[in-house]
């Protein structure tokens, strides 16, 4: 008898603190439904979360890089570009903003603002192999070859 009245109580106490949890911390429950979604790579869904969570006042750097990277996985890339340009401003950590921003305008073919971008994000790490590829095929892309073919060949470690 003692036994079956144990078992009730713990389970009584982990429902209790489930219930808890629900109506302590619900922000964070609609933050972790989002990261699911987003972890599946299904960005629509995704981005209604955290649009949702942003418009009640929860934000994290977390939060808003996954709801611009949704953004542009689902061709919103005026609601993306927004959201990076905020990051970069905002953010203590604007490289991953950076990158991304300018991986959208390449999108967009707004290849010079890219091109910038792509800079200022290799000026911090400079070792980045794939920003510099980005950079070089930008720069091909706006007809800047003579400086593309320099980045292709710092890329593969020719020159410095």
């Amino acid at each position: 008898m003692r036994r079956y009245v144990l078992i009730l109580i713990l389970i009584a106490i982990a429902f209790l603190t489930t219930a808890a949890y629900h109506l302590s911390n619900p922000e964070w429950i609609m933050f972790r439904k989002g990261e699911e979604y987003f972890s599946k790579k299904e960005y629509s869904a995704a981005a209604g979360y955290y649009a949702r969570l942003l418009k009640e006042g929860f934000a994290t750097e977390t939060l808003l890089n996954h709801l611009g990277a949704s953004y542009a996985a689902t061709g919103e890339f005026e609601k993306a570009t927004r959201i990076f340009e905020n990051l970069i401003k905002y953010s203590s950590n604007k490289a991953a903003a950076t990158r991304e921003l300018a991986n959208i305008y390449v999108m967009l073919g707004r290849f010079e603002e890219a091109i910038h971008l792509y800079q200022t994000f290799l000026q911090d790490q400079p070792n980045n192999i794939s920003t510099r590829i980005l950079l070089a095929r930008a720069l091909s892309w706006s007809g800047r070859l003579e400086e593309a073919i320099v980045e292709y060949r710092k890329a593969l470690g020719e020159e410095k």
